[in-house]
């Protein structure tokens, strides 16, 4: 089965909203071994929507979301209507639905709340209960249309729902196998990796590459009906390992697609060696610490942080004498070599890192301008610093970069590359 998306919505299309329901909506479908071939993201205009569900037509799914609400911006729901030949009717279990949800919340219904229980007359009702707009399933020819709203924790327990009745229908088979390769460029990666590459292609397997500094993932992706394709793929994923050696770092499951894979990673490192980390965090304010604790089982690992924002809780948390801040600043060397050694004794742990810097876009110098980034990293029993210039980009683009850079630190580290 393929599938189309379409999200409608002139706040997508301005950047005022990220479509985070395009993404969910993919992934879900593709778990349901149903293959999105193209996501269109149009306005609030009748006709732009009237020509994608005519695309629609080329697709045995189209998933819709957006424009469903009580107020006049919102015209999915009446040109739906036009597109399937039919009209608009009121639904006592929706009107229903509604009462209910609104007396759970104390607020009367209104004229424009009543209209939310017209759906169309052909249409398998999906129920809302965290909303007041219902989904709406629709058959046109060989095509089945999903129309949802688009606030996405309405629609996401919707989509299940409607995802349910079709997993007798679908015997496809789509799997993704993700694995993560680090420290090496993706064009030296993609040399080293070329023949195996064409053994994937023998097997009709397809290879993504999605880089992200000096972290790549590599998707494997099968929309085979072998019945041993898993095992090939595994046994593809081990012959990478032997390549890749210490440059291979990890695998994920398609499910579980983690936003921060390089704390994921470095989380999972620190189990594996059974080693404590703490941060002493000065222009990062906390950061690299928020990305280890995202991270389910992070507490076997991270034993805490100082945020040493001040010179005075350098001093008084951290040890860092005040002639070192007088002569060479909080941003320096001697700086960050005292905060860490700081932090490693007061936590007690087998690593630590310390970060100070200028993020702007205030505070720099002509010997210390905007982006001037100092870390120091114990392990081992032993300090290093780096200087890092990220140059005079944007406060957030600096703190990113500081963050990712010290992880990617650790990393190196702990599989020494």
């Amino acid at each position: 089965m393929n599938a189309l998306i379409i999200n409608i919505g002139d706040e997508l299309l301005i950047g005022q909203i990220v479509n985070i329901n395009a993404s969910y909506i993919a992934k879900q479908l593709n778990l349901q071994g149903i293959k999105v071939n193209k996501i269109l993201v149009i306005q609030d205009n009748e006709n732009e929507i009237l020509k994608a569900l005519e695309e629609g037509q080329k697709y045995d799914v189209v998933i819709i979301t957006g424009g469903l609400g009580p107020t006049k911006d919102d015209i999915t729901k009446h040109t739906l209507c036009k597109f399937f030949e039919d009209t608009l009717i009121e639904s006592e279990i929706v009107l229903n639905d509604i009462k209910n949800l609104l007396a759970k919340r104390n607020r009367e219904m209104n004229d424009l709340n009543k209209q939310q229980a017209l759906v169309l007359s052909k249409c398998k009702i999906i129920r809302n209960y965290l909303g007041t707009a219902p989904g709406m399933i629709l058959k046109k020819n060989n095509s089945t249309y999903v129309a949802m709203p688009g606030v996405p924790f309405e629609m996401k327990p919707m989509l299940k729902e409607f995802l349910l009745t079709l997993k007798n229908e679908n015997q496809n088979q789509i799997i993704h196998k993700t694995v993560f390769v680090f420290g090496i460029p993706e064009s030296e990666l993609a040399l080293k990796i070329e023949n195996w590459e064409n053994d994937l292609q023998k097997d009709g397997i397809k290879l993504a590459y999605l880089p992200n500094r000096n972290l790549i993932r590599l998707r494997l992706s099968s929309y085979s009906h072998q019945p041993d394709i898993e095992n090939k793929l595994n046994q593809y994923i081990h012959q990478l390992k032997e390549i890749l050696g210490n440059h291979f770092v990890g695998e994920e499951s398609f499910e579980d697609t983690s936003e921060h894979p390089l704390a994921s990673i470095v989380v999972s490192k620190l189990k594996e060696k059974k080693y404590t980390i703490s941060f002493a965090e000065s222009c990062t304010g906390g950061s690299i610490s928020a990305e280890l604790t995202r991270i389910s089982g992070a507490s076997e690992v991270f034993k805490g942080s100082i945020i040493s924002y001040s010179n005075e809780v350098k001093m008084n948390q951290l040890n860092v004498q005040k002639e070192t801040l007088n002569n060479f600043g909080a941003v320096s060397k001697v700086c960050v070599e005292e905060m860490v050694s700081g932090v490693q004794k007061l936590l007690n742990t087998d690593i630590a890192l310390a970060v100070s810097g200028i993020a702007g876009p205030t505070g720099g110098t002509p010997d210390k301008p905007v982006g001037t980034v100092w870390m120091a990293l114990y392990f081992d029993n032993h300090i290093e610093t780096k200087l890092f210039q990220f140059g005079n980009q944007s406060r957030d683009y600096i703190i990113e970069s500081a963050v990712f850079n010290a992880l990617a630190w650790i990393l190196k580290k702990l599989v020494n590359l």
